[in-house]
């Protein structure tokens, strides 16, 4: 059988071509995968600690209401007053409470908030868990996020509370809360996510539920190819997806 000699030469510097095309296209793929997830884990510690600058915004301003309360003798019309002061600034803060033995009494701002006004907390067996155990631990416990009954958005909710000296004995006088939108907490982020090139998602985590509850995603985030990342947050942890664009 007669060999084709220039068929073979052809099918042997195809072979050569296409193999070292590939081995080209491979080396810079996984250099441009490296460096995808390098600028992906970067980028990931600066929004974790956004996320945890926006909590202790929380922390700070739950923790100034409860002085300003002592220091006015737990009189509270001047509640606005100080809510306005304290709220400045603090980009993730939706709204301030009080619940004086447990009932919510003043609200900041009042309008999108007013249909929680009389709310009992250690009545409603949704909530009751989260503030007997603030009252239990004597200190400021996280909820949630959860799904507000005023308007449906997702937040954290963080409580502390207040015991007023009557007599030389501690009496329970109610809560100091705070409200931290979740989208809040991204607002400040979606600008640099972008600036760096990726989309993202930004998922709560239930061991129990079949879907995570979606707290917040860019327009034109699509689920290929995802970076995913967990985020340690009070009382559990959120699940954050970067995706290039």
């Amino acid at each position: 059988m007669k060999i084709n000699k220039p068929i073979v030469t052809f099918v042997i510097t195809f072979l050569i071509v296409f193999f070292t095309l590939l081995s080209f296209y491979m080396f810079y793929k996984e250099k441009e995968d490296k460096e995808i997830s390098n600028k992906a884990n970067l980028l990931m510690l600066n929004v974790v600690n956004e996320i945890q600058t926006k909590i202790s915004q929380g922390v700070t301003a739950i923790d100034s209401q409860v002085l300003l309360l002592k220091q006015n003798n737990y009189n509270t019309k001047d509640f606005n007053k100080w809510a306005f002061e304290i709220m400045k600034g603090k980009d993730s803060i939706a709204c301030l409470q009080l619940a004086k033995d447990g009932i919510v009494t003043n609200i900041y701002p009042y309008e999108e908030h007013k249909i929680a006004m009389g709310h009992d907390l250690l009545k409603d067996k949704r909530r009751d868990d989260g503030a007997l155990l603030a009252i239990e631990k004597r200190d400021i416990t996280f909820v949630g996020p959860i799904k507000l009954i005023q308007n449906e958005k997702y937040a954290l909710i963080a409580r502390k509370p207040v015991f007023q000296e009557i007599n030389s004995k501690e009496k329970f006088w109610g809560f100091s809360t705070v409200i931290i939108y979740v989208d809040g907490i991204m607002k400040s982020l979606e600008d640099k996510i972008k600036d760096n090139g990726f989309e993202y998602q930004l998922e709560g985590f239930n061991p129990d539920a079949k879907n995570r509850p979606l707290f917040s995603k860019s327009d034109y985030f699509t689920g290929k190819n995802p970076l995913e990342f967990d985020v340690n947050v009070p009382n559990g942890k959120w699940i954050f997806t970067l995706e290039k664009k």
